[in-house]
């Protein structure tokens, strides 16, 4: 009797685990949906500043960003990380915007 409960359990626990993998995996491809977007706005960015003579690099707008990450998340545990993932944003936009502008160099 024992060993059916147990097993009743466990697997509750996987289809649950399973729903929450499935919920995952949606929010994983609204974000990459985002992420692209925001890649296509940075590529933008790029090409008005490659025009205007502007550097890739505006740490003052990068710490804008930040804190702006910062107050939207109300939560204080997960603010830092939230913080760093939009650290690798901006630094992966740059990389972006650098990669387009060498690439019409060589055109």
């Amino acid at each position: 009797m024992m060993t059916n409960k147990i097993e009743m359990a466990a697997e509750s626990d996987n289809q649950a685990i399973q729903a929450a993998r499935e919920q995952i995996n949606q929010l994983d491809q609204g974000i990459v949906d985002l992420l692209k977007q925001r890649f296509q706005t940075s590529a933008l960015i790029g090409q008005i500043k490659e025009k205007t003579h502007l550097q890739v690099l505006d740490s003052d707008r990068e710490k804008r960003v930040l804190d702006q990450v910062a107050q939207l998340d109300s939560d204080p545990g997960t603010r830092k990380y939230l913080q760093k993932i939009f650290q690798e944003i901006l630094k992966n936009s740059r990389d972006y915007q650098h990669e387009l502008m060498q690439n019409e160099e060589t055109k």
